[in-house]
């Protein structure tokens, strides 16, 4: 019998068992995951798993991706933090316009993205993109990843601009390297999330890597698929 996609996702993320155990106790002396368990988890394709199948990606359904996230944290629940966390990047990218979703996956469609998703920050319309500023908590995976998501509210002047009755609101990733990540997780457990504060001062995004934080929305050309 041949196994299916997703069960073979799921069959990986049983056999890291050993290694991420192995890992578990530096992982929490060290405030984030160590690098062998990073490195066997994207070898094994699970920081694809909601990356559309045209980027490369595996775009299992929700019921497969509760299921290796289960698997991963019955070895190390951090280790299922980071899993969970470091895939949504690619749901949330099913708002971005074309250029934006290719610059982040195309060419590398398990590259890791964290998020500081609240409070929101600042963000000041400007000639193709906006200015962000502000700080956020709980970054999850901050060191190893290379894109950082934030909400901002768009301001004009020291006022929010307003729609529909309601404070703009803005999604926008941002590279990591553009970010201060500032030393706070000094939690009481998972302190291999890495879930470390980060801080942005007038950093330049894109249009192409924002979008507007609404219910409604069309999905991209890469995510025309179920999920």
């Amino acid at each position: 019998m041949r196994l299916s996609v997703d069960d073979k996702l799921i069959e990986a993320a049983q056999e890291l068992g050993p290694v991420i155990r192995e890992h578990a106790d530096e992982a929490e002396r060290e405030r984030r995951l160590a690098r062998p368990v990073l490195d066997a988890m994207a070898a094994a394709g699970l920081f694809r798993l909601y990356a559309p199948t045209s980027l490369g990606g595996f775009e299992v359904d929700p019921p497969t991706y509760s299921r290796i996230v289960e698997e991963v944290s019955r070895f190390d629940s951090a280790a299922g933090w980071i899993l969970q966390a470091g895939n949504t990047g690619a749901w949330w990218a099913a708002r971005l316009p074309q250029e934006g979703a290719e610059e982040i996956y195309g060419t590398k469609p398990d590259v890791l993205m964290a998020g500081a998703f609240h409070p929101p920050q600042q963000a000041v319309e400007v000639d193709g993109g906006w200015r962000i500023t502000g700080r956020g908590p709980l970054a999850s995976n901050i060191h190893d990843s290379e894109w950082l998501f934030l909400t901002a509210l768009v301001m004009d002047g020291d006022q929010r601009r307003m729609s529909d009755g309601a404070p703009a609101v803005i999604a926008a990733i941002i590279r990591t390297e553009e970010v201060e990540v500032i030393d706070t997780w000094y939690s009481l457990g998972m302190r291999g999330t890495d879930s470390n504060d980060v801080a942005v001062k007038d950093v330049f995004v894109p249009v192409s890597r924002t979008f507007p934080l609404v219910p409604e929305f069309e999905p991209g050309p890469h995510y025309q698929g179920p999920l």
